[in-house]
């Protein structure tokens, strides 16, 4: 079997604690590499995971962290193989085709009506308790198909974490979440949300 990265919750932790590291050290040089948990586990094939990986564990070896990523393949998702083909909405290769479509690239305008509708209706669309930690930021992706969320740092939602999914039922609320979305802005979709946790949130609602 080979090692390809440490299973989510245990790159979240790495993660959170180079984050710390970073922060305490004044914020010098870019923060440590994003993991590839959450919607970014789905969305990505074994090499991609690899890859942003050894990117973190050089960050960490840089910084004089190297510490906090050593231990961390005990904990590992490891294959016989790597993947390598294009990854679709649903965790599995993008182009098969009974599986899933070419998808048209929106046009400017209809990115801008629908990230607007978000703006506008985003308590409504998300629910008031995630509505009132997160707010929209922009329609990104070749194909604009990733949305990023700024969240506030300090809260967590309802299905886990802003970069992992519980295990149990909470999970579910994530999916409702997007599907909401992909509702509200249709017949534009997203297949992945990306969330920016803030230290500064200043976006609740009164």
């Amino acid at each position: 079997m080979r090692f390809v990265c440490p299973q989510p919750v245990s790159w979240s932790e790495v993660h959170c604690a180079l984050t710390r590291a970073w922060e305490e050290s004044e914020r010098e040089g870019p923060p440590p590499p994003k993991p590839l948990i959450l919607a970014g586990w789905i969305s990505t094939n074994d090499v991609e995971k690899a890859q942003r990986w050894q990117e973190t564990v050089a960050w960490a070896r840089a910084h004089n962290l190297g510490r906090l990523v050593e231990a961390r393949e005990q904990d590992g998702y490891c294959v016989e193989a790597f993947t390598t083909y294009e990854v679709g909405p649903f965790g599995g290769p993008l182009h098969l085709p009974w599986s899933f479509d070419s998808k048209p690239t929106p046009d400017a305008g209809s990115v801008r009506t629908a990230l607007a509708v978000l703006v506008k209706d985003w308590p409504t669309i998300v629910g008031s308790e995630v509505g009132r930690m997160t707010k929209p930021l922009r329609l990104t992706g070749k194909k604009r198909r990733r949305l990023v969320v700024e969240a506030a740092a300090e809260q967590a939602p309802p299905w886990g974490g802003w970069d992992y999914l519980a295990s149990g039922e909470e999970r579910r609320a994530f999916t409702r979440l997007r599907s909401a979305i992909n509702q509200a802005i249709a017949p534009l979709e997203v297949d992945h949300i990306d969330f920016e946790p803030s230290a500064d949130w200043t976006g609740l609602l009164e």
